[in-house]
């Protein structure tokens, strides 16, 4: 008996060593939890600055959709994943800055009355979606993260006399540790996108 638990526990370790000698367990994890970037988990919450400026990545269009909504007033996009607590916390923060309601899955979009001014919304999970709703993600990404959750205010600007989409972009918990703190710093850079907007459209 003991002859059989020796000879099955050399089996054993054999097939789990052969295990991480020839198969990628590396290149496996890192492909499902080092590149999927969610800040909160990893630890990574930058001191976002509310910096706006006129050239998005890559010097790409930017896309129909926000271009379109841009008529009305200033464009906020929000980013998140699935799975993304920072996104968790940040949502009811949206929901009670625009009075909205949506799902964490969901692509949703509503035109706001924002204290006076329209703002037109939109909750974009990169998990659900494609097309220019995807795109937008890494034309507006202009620090290069590649992660969520990204917030995104898109107004006019005055670009040497000429009148352009100017935007700014924001990551993670804002810098910020309290929630009191992040809905400020949300507000702050929608009113400056307002701001802009009245000063370039009329």
């Amino acid at each position: 008996m003991l002859s059989v638990q020796i000879v099955l526990l050399v089996v054993f370790l054999g097939a789990f060593g052969g295990m991480f000698a020839y198969t990628d367990v590396y290149g496996n994890i890192k492909s499902t939890i080092v590149d999927t970037t969610c800040f909160s988990c990893i630890k990574m919450d930058p001191i976002s600055k509310i910096n706006f400026t006129f050239e998005t990545v890559d010097d790409r269009p930017h896309p129909s959709f926000v271009l379109d909504n841009l008529t009305k007033g200033p464009v906020f996009l929000a980013f998140r994943q699935d799975v993304c607590t920072a996104c968790d916390e940040i949502d009811p923060i949206l929901k009670d800055i625009f009075d909205v309601e949506f799902g964490k899955k969901e692509l949703f979009y509503e035109t706001v009355d924002y204290e006076g001014s329209n703002v037109s919304f939109f909750h974009i999970n990169v998990d659900h979606v494609s097309g220019e709703f995807l795109d937008s993600f890494f034309i507006y990404d202009k620090d290069k993260r590649s992660g969520v959750p990204m917030y995104v205010i898109i107004t006019y600007g005055n670009n040497s006399g000429v009148i352009q989409p100017y935007y700014a972009t924001a990551y993670s918990l804002l810098g910020q540790s309290h929630q009191e703190h992040r809905e400020k710093f949300l507000r702050d850079m929608i009113s400056k996108g307002i701001d802009y907007y009245n000063r370039n459209i009329l």
